[in-house]
């Protein structure tokens, strides 16, 4: 799946990629980054993120390359909702 392809499966139905690909430790790492105190984090992006990067992940890419690519995807889907 190309990054537009994901972009539009994202757009028509980004509930359906978490639900699908949200990690096990998805909540538990969101709940310590909140329980720190030191950062600000959008409880909705940060799970939309650990998911595109474990789907892109779980479709072979590297992990350095899956976060970097859903940073990237995540990036546009802010931009195109601003």
């Amino acid at each position: 799946m190309n990054r537009r392809d994901l972009l539009r499966r994202i757009r028509v139905n980004g509930v359906d990629v978490v639900d699908e690909f949200l990690p096990s430790d998805a909540n538990a790492e969101l709940e310590s980054l909140i329980g720190d105190r030191r950062h600000e984090v959008n409880a909705e992006a940060f799970l939309m993120f650990v998911s595109v990067r474990a789907m892109l992940h779980g479709s072979g890419m590297p992990s350095c390359e899956s976060d970097c690519e859903a940073g990237q995807i995540m990036a546009l889907l802010n931009r195109s909702a601003a």
